[in-house]
């Protein structure tokens, strides 16, 4: 009986080792930010802008483009301060729920703050709060970053989703927060960061204001000085020694044009000393597929591939060539040929160039060499219908 009273006695005890949820926070007192933008107003302070789903309207697929079938399952709220923080709490000042920066996956920063004031006090903001996440996708957007969240494309409900899927395109480099800081932390070196911006669809009944990769924003220090477009784009991604497709047309003969895909660029920087001037050999090995032929070619001849690929091998070549001169012109190195320089020879490095580089780029030499592989071409060598038509 004694027993059995102690053992009553005792089984309370535990329950009182049971901590319960006193300080939890429910889903619906949270306000998720997909993206935010930050912008620059006439009188130099900043704009901050931010896109949150409405729980009310996330009910099933609402048939497009950012709920075209009925109400927005999203809105855009901005606020004016004279710091991100500072405009982010008078922005949470008129809000019913708690600002949460966890799930947002892309910041955008418009053109005229990226120029005038630059990126790097964004990274002083993001990494302070532990919800910020430093794999977030930096972004410059052309115009003000808050248009860009007023696109409409047909394909999301989102415009931040479609804004997120762009940015990790495998025809773009992905670079992160975390990228674009040590780019710009590191020795002999400066910045790039992936810029969008806004076309109309064409040809539709109704159009919709897409948002498209447009190439990348160069920097010089912190700010925005240049951005590469096209063909300087391809070869600068190139460049970056960091994975990414790419698509060209080439004309191999005067009726036959061929588009192909570059799947991998593998390239090989050396750096060496020629009467005291830098000299840069730049190998790469570029590996491609044929994904539509005009005119007829036969690729099961070995003759006609090796033709091909030296025309490819020749195009880029150009195009590398091209996106190097613009980078001497601009004075800015996204590349790091710099680091380069400076792992090959420290000591040359601080005495004369640490102090004027990028600028004394322009004086450096740069040897490039492409060597085009086709690994594919697709599931016919040729036209299937060259029989047909007598040929």
């Amino acid at each position: 009986m004694k027993r059995i009273i102690l053992t009553l006695l005792l089984l309370p005890w535990p329950l009182l080792c049971i901590q319960g949820c006193w300080d939890r926070t429910e889903i619906n007192d949270l306000a998720f930010i997909l993206t935010s933008a930050v912008d620059m107003e006439q009188d130099g302070r900043i704009r901050y802008t931010v896109m949150l789903p409405l729980p009310g309207q996330m009910g099933g697929a609402s048939g497009g483009g950012g709920g075209t079938g009925g109400e927005k399952s999203y809105y855009i709220d901005s606020e004016i301060g004279e710091t991100v923080r500072d405009a982010q709490a008078k922005l949470q000042a008129r809000m019913s729920r708690r600002m949460f920066l966890a799930h947002r996956r892309t910041l955008l920063v418009g053109e005229e703050y990226a120029r005038s004031r630059g990126i790097r006090n964004v990274f002083d903001s993001t990494p302070r709060s532990p919800e910020s996440r430093m794999t977030t996708n930096l972004i410059i957007t052309k115009g003000k970053a808050y248009e860009l969240l007023q696109s409409s494309p047909r394909f999301e409900r989102f415009p931040s989703e479609a804004i997120r899927e762009l940015a990790k395109s495998r025809m773009v480099l992905n670079l992160n927060m975390k990228d674009t800081a040590v780019m710009m932390s590191s020795t002999g070196g400066d910045t790039m960061v992936l810029y969008m911006s806004i076309k109309e669809s064409e040809k539709s009944e109704k159009t919709s204001r897409e948002i498209m990769n447009t190439g990348y924003a160069l920097f010089k220090g912190d700010k925005m000085v240049g951005i590469m477009e096209e063909q300087e784009a391809i070869g600068l991604s190139m460049l970056k020694r960091l994975n990414s497709e790419s698509i060209v047309t080439v004309n191999v003969e005067e009726h036959v044009k061929m588009t192909t895909r570059i799947n991998r660029a593998d390239s090989h920087i050396r750096v060496h000393l020629i009467n005291g001037k830098p000299h840069y050999d730049i190998g790469m090995d570029v590996r491609v597929r044929i994904v539509e032929t005009i005119g007829f070619y036969d690729l099961s001849q070995t003759a006609n591939i090796r033709k091909v690929e030296n025309i490819l091998s020749d195009k880029v070549t150009k195009a590398i060539e091209q996106t190097i001169r613009t980078l001497q012109k601009k004075e800015v190195d996204p590349v790091q040929f710099g680091n380069d320089l400076w792992r090959a020879y420290p000591k040359l490095w601080n005495d004369r160039y640490a102090s004027e580089w990028p600028s004394l780029m322009k004086d450096a030499e740069f040897n490039v060499k492409v060597n085009s592989i086709m690994t594919d071409t697709g599931l016919i060598y040729e036209n299937i219908t060259k029989k047909g038509l007598g040929q």
